[in-house]
């Protein structure tokens, strides 16, 4: 580009020109969220289950991809992947968690449908591990203690994660229905106020709020279908936990991504279709 004098002018960038992938923003919640576990809220989960699960989905994914595409980048998805598993899965087994690792990266790449995975990796391999290996792999609550202030920073970086991501809807839709659900749970069914609202200051159900329900590549692309996704994802919890079924929120979010993201990539497309 020159001006009137034929000099040549240098574009202008603007410091709206570098957007940080918002992946990074969700590492950074979860290794967080890690060292929170390790140095002050005594996770069951050590430095070896962290380092055998991001070692195992980081390789299976290089090597996966290698085959499929045969090119080569770190795979920055399954490096979160793999944090998520060592803070969601609790085994005295070290190989379940290899194990779990390895089926949600080899299923991520099993299961598409029109460009993208249908289920969170991270989802569908604890739903199949708790559900098939239940006496070797548990989720357990991991209650905060009395870590509030821990608890409050790593609550502040999770919204911003999950703002960054554009996902911030989804997580507080879940939220408000968890909330009116255990108030439902208490004045209909009778169920302690302060245990129908005790999950909500768990680790488990924050990390699964922030973390699993966000996934961008298993959600919904709409607001309105987020927001209505997060809100029967609280439904199905509520039903789970009425009925004293363990480890709700991870079969809630396996049974409504079955039945609703294969039927609203279809109606993305035809939408795309009659508008061409």
């Amino acid at each position: 580009m020159k001006n009137e004098n034929n000099k040549t002018l240098k574009p202008v960038i603007s410091w709206t020109d570098y957007k940080i992938d918002p992946r990074y923003f969700i590492l950074f919640f979860l290794f967080t969220f890690v060292c929170a576990g390790q140095f002050y809220l005594g996770f069951f989960q050590k430095w070896d289950a962290v380092i055998i699960s991001v070692a195992t989905t980081v390789i299976t994914e290089m090597i996966i991809v290698k085959f499929l595409y045969n090119k080569f980048a770190f795979p920055l998805s399954a490096f979160i992947t793999g944090l998520g598993i060592s803070l969601l899965l609790s085994s005295h087994i070290l190989a379940m968690y290899a194990l779990t690792a390895f089926l949600a990266i080899v299923l991520k790449f099993s299961i598409r449908f029109k460009g993208g995975h249908v289920f969170n990796p991270n989802n569908l391999s604890m739903v199949l591990v708790l559900f098939i290996l239940p006496s070797y792999a548990v989720s357990t609550p991991k209650q905060w203690t009395n870590g509030f202030l821990i608890m409050a920073v790593v609550l502040i970086l999770g919204i911003v994660a999950c703002y960054m991501a554009g996902r911030l809807d989804i997580v507080l839709s879940f939220l408000v229905g968890f909330l009116l659900m255990a108030l439902i749970r208490h004045l209909v069914f009778g169920a302690p106020l302060l245990a129908a609202l005790g999950p909500l200051m768990g680790a488990s159900l924050q990390l699964f709020s922030f973390f699993m329900i966000t996934d961008p590549k298993s959600t919904p692309t709409t607001r309105k279908a987020r927001i209505i996704f997060g809100l029967l994802v609280a439904l199905v919890d509520a039903i789970f936990r009425i009925n004293a079924v363990p480890n709700p929120q991870f079969y809630a979010l396996f049974i409504i991504s079955a039945l609703s993201i294969i039927p609203f990539r279809l109606w993305v497309t035809r939408e795309k279709n009659l508008i061409i």
